[in-house]
């Protein structure tokens, strides 16, 4: 088969989006880390594939022992987001490239479309283009003659030029066309690279794309981890329950599948676990329940109800505590990011839960909250809004964590 010269990751963003919780492109569902179930999916198309990765992951990528086709390269510090990740990767490749989110998912047989156009002609781009029924916040194409004439990133919703949004799936003919764009592009928003596309187009003429109606999760939210965990479960067998080695489950528990259960973790008396992935070393005590939940590794639970929420590493849960997860008016359900409502367009979700983090007893998380690392939530508090990293919440009032 033919096959793409080189496929470019971006995986070197810092993911202040994805607070409370982190690494967003190594955050692991059914034991595989979103990155390395990427590049196994793109491999079959790709004769090279270049990751760029944050300074902070540099070792992190090491573990994934990925085959010698497949370059790590650092993002340098001084450039940010995805232009500066894409000019890192300068000089460990030259040609073709198609550029890839890391943490975007789709169907991955999209690109034998992209390579049956590059037989039959040699375009400069081509963009990938998603219908949407209602407005969402990305980059629209402006079309001319069925072609791309620009990208009009995060117009109002009032101003969108056509119902088309852009998918991170750029091919460029010359990746030296595309930095040296990037290199002559000023804005002050965060759009250089797309303004460096638009530029790119103004100079080699409208571009190519492909209209995409299947599936795609995008992981850039913290809460996005609940419709992308149900796609990753949904590849399990309808009633299967996957269960990790030493995992001890109680006679009187119920499962309601697809489940996924890691390693050395164990499920009480009386607890319902239902269509959720649970950790390593967990303890989900009696009288339990987990329900549509992402649960990381040592999660301790103890006669709670965790519907609809994430929750990291290292989480412990006092009795009784509870998420909720449903408004009363059915409405879906916002969430403060940077002191603004985002909708999650999600009905139900209760709430995200940092690593480190303790729940007391009788404690209730209303929907949509944020709870931050190594935060402390006292007995029979009710939390309305998002707390912070290292806070302890006792009688209404927040101060700082020193333990």
């Amino acid at each position: 088969m033919t096959k793409l010269k080189n496929i470019l990751i971006l995986a070197g963003g810092d993911g202040s989006r994805f607070w409370p919780l982190k690494r967003k492109s190594y955050f692991p569902f059914l034991g595989k880390p979103l990155l390395l179930y990427l590049i196994e999916n793109i491999d079959q198309y790709a004769e090279k594939i270049i990751v760029v990765v944050n300074s902070a992951d540099v070792q992190l990528i090491d573990t994934l022992n990925l085959n010698s086709k497949i370059t790590a390269v650092e993002q340098n510090s001084s450039s940010a987001g995805q232009a500066g990740a894409i000019i890192s990767a300068k000089n460990k490749l030259k040609g073709e490239v198609l550029v890839l989110n890391a943490e975007d998912l789709f169907n991955f047989e999209i690109l034998r479309q992209y390579i049956d156009i590059l037989k039959s002609s040699r375009p400069e781009i081509i963009l990938l283009a998603k219908k949407v029924d209602k407005y969402f916040s990305g980059g629209y194409f402006n079309l001319e003659k069925n072609r791309v004439k620009e990208i009009i990133e995060k117009p109002k919703p009032e101003q969108t030029p056509s119902n088309l949004v852009r998918l991170v799936v750029d091919y460029f003919k010359d990746f030296s066309l595309l930095v040296n764009a990037i290199v002559k592009t000023k804005t002050n928003r965060d759009d250089q690279y797309e303004q460096a596309i638009n530029a790119l187009i103004y100079k080699t003429g409208p571009a190519d794309y492909i209209t995409y109606t299947d599936f795609w999760y995008p992981l850039k939210y913290s809460w996005q981890v609940l419709p992308m965990l149900s796609y990753f479960l949904k590849s399990l067998n309808k009633d299967e329950i996957r269960l990790g080695k030493n995992v001890k489950i109680a006679a009187t528990a119920k499962f309601v599948g697809p489940c996924f259960i890691d390693d050395d973790t164990v499920i009480g008396d009386f607890t319902l676990i239902r269509q959720s992935q649970i950790g390593k070393n967990c303890l989900i005590g009696g009288h339990s329940e987990v329900t549509r939940s992402y649960l990381g590794d040592n999660v301790y639970l103890h006669r709670n109800y965790v519907g609809d929420s994430v929750l990291a590493e290292n989480i412990m849960f006092g009795a009784q505590a509870a998420t909720a997860n449903f408004r009363f008016d059915a409405k879906s359900i916002a969430s403060k990011l940077a002191g603004k409502k985002i909708d999650s367009n999600l009905v139900k979700f209760g709430a995200v839960v940092g690593e480190g983090s303790k729940i007391g007893v009788n404690a209730t998380l209303l929907p949509g909250v944020k709870i931050g690392k190594n935060t402390f939530v006292g007995p029979g508090e009710i939390i309305y809004e998002d707390i912070k990293d290292n806070i302890f919440v006792l009688q209404g009032k927040q101060t700082k964590n020193l333990v």
